[in-house]
């Protein structure tokens, strides 16, 4: 009897501890499921994981973003801007794309391109970018087209929803084709003080964009975006051909080449360099305000030489009517000879003029004369 319930003990112990064992497993694996479903519902599914990169997505110390705004509807592009942020110097500019330009695609791209799309053009129009292709991807294709004919490396994209993106970007009245960071952004960008309260601030914003970079990529940025001086943020549009007509618009390659160039080589921003629409270079004419009067008597003569102007990336105030009789000669007038000499190039035979006090507080005022008749 002794040894029958020696045994039973020792057998009851046995299956206890296989229980006990058996109990733990159980909680362990059950723990291990439970914070796997956690981790599914509480992780962030980024988009640019999701399907496979076309170009060599690069989010470095400079960052390169071209910013599509597309119709949720048509998908139709309705504005590109190019950032450019030194996260080094803290400088940040941005350059409007006409949405019409026109790029000829190189035979070997376009060969590559077409394995992918029947309906990609070798003349493209970087409008239509989301009608030759599908999907996030298109916008990378997007920047291979682009960057192609530009010259200049696209780090990454984002993408923003045409009636967000006008939250974002606008206008301004004294020059439309030309978008720069909204006030409104501007200054819930600048209450982000800290690394953290900028991380949160990007957060509340992913959801809402595409991007072919993760939210954390995009956050390595946080601390450099905060010591941003918004004052100085800098605005040009790209150069070349004036867009309008069925031709669309053509860049410059080479003038844009020098453009992006000299953004990524500039020193810190500071007062002196205050960035505006349309402003370049800090030497010459470039950087200073001009003003355009007409004196030829010749319509809408001062608002073609201001978008001509406008297109190598010059800063035009505003355009006027020159209050006395017809001028036949172009004469340039500015605070410094240098300055206006620098403009001498696109008239005929304009002298120049040094005046201390110019309309509307310009730098430069060139009143036209009917020998710069364009026509």
């Amino acid at each position: 009897m002794k040894k029958q319930s020696v045994a039973r003990i020792i057998l009851k112990t046995f299956f206890k501890t296989i229980g006990i064992m058996a109990l733990f497993i159980a909680v362990g694996v059950l723990s291990y499921y439970m914070t796997m479903l956690y981790y599914k519902e509480t992780t962030r599914v980024e988009r640019s994981t999701q399907y496979t990169h076309v170009i060599p997505v690069n989010a470095g110390n400079e960052s390169s973003n071209l910013i599509y705004s597309y119709d949720e509807k048509t998908k139709k592009i309705k504005a590109m801007v190019l950032e450019l942020f030194d996260e080094t110097t803290k400088n940040m500019a941005y350059i409007t794309i006409p949405v019409n330009t026109q790029i000829t695609i190189s035979s070997a791209t376009y060969a590559e391109l077409m394995k992918v799309s029947q309906e990609v053009p070798q003349l493209a129009t970087m409008s239509d970018i989301n009608t030759y292709f599908s999907g996030d991807v298109a916008y990378e294709y997007g920047i291979m087209i682009l960057q192609e004919e530009l010259k200049a490396d696209i780090g990454y994209f984002t993408a923003i929803p045409s009636g967000l993106f006008d939250t974002y970007f606008e206008r301004k009245s004294k020059n439309k084709e030309i978008y720069r960071p909204t006030q409104s952004l501007l200054d819930s960008a600048g209450k982000c003080t800290s690394r953290d309260a900028m991380d949160d601030f990007i957060e509340s914003l992913w959801d809402k964009i595409i991007s072919d970079i993760t939210l954390d990529q995009k956050q390595n940025y946080s601390k450099a975006l905060t010591e941003v001086n918004r004052d100085y943020i800098r605005a040009y549009r790209l150069r070349g051909e004036a867009p309008g007509g069925a031709s669309g618009f053509k860049m410059d390659s080479s003038k844009n080449r020098k453009l992006i160039n000299r953004i990524w080589e500039s020193e810190a921003y500071t007062s002196s360099q205050k960035g505006t629409a349309g402003q370049t270079e800090s030497s010459g004419a470039s950087g200073h305000s001009i003003q355009i009067t007409n004196g030829s008597g010749i319509t809408g003569l001062a608002a073609a030489y201001r978008q001509k102007l406008e297109a190598d990336g010059l800063k035009v105030l505003d355009v006027g009517n020159y209050v006395g009789g017809i001028q036949k000669t172009t004469v340039i007038y500015a605070k410094k000879k240098k300055w206006g000499e620098q403009l001498q190039k696109y008239f005929k035979s304009a002298s120049v003029e040094v005046k201390s006090t110019l309309t509307n507080g310009a730098d430069i005022e060139i009143v036209l004369g009917t020998q710069d008749d364009l026509s």
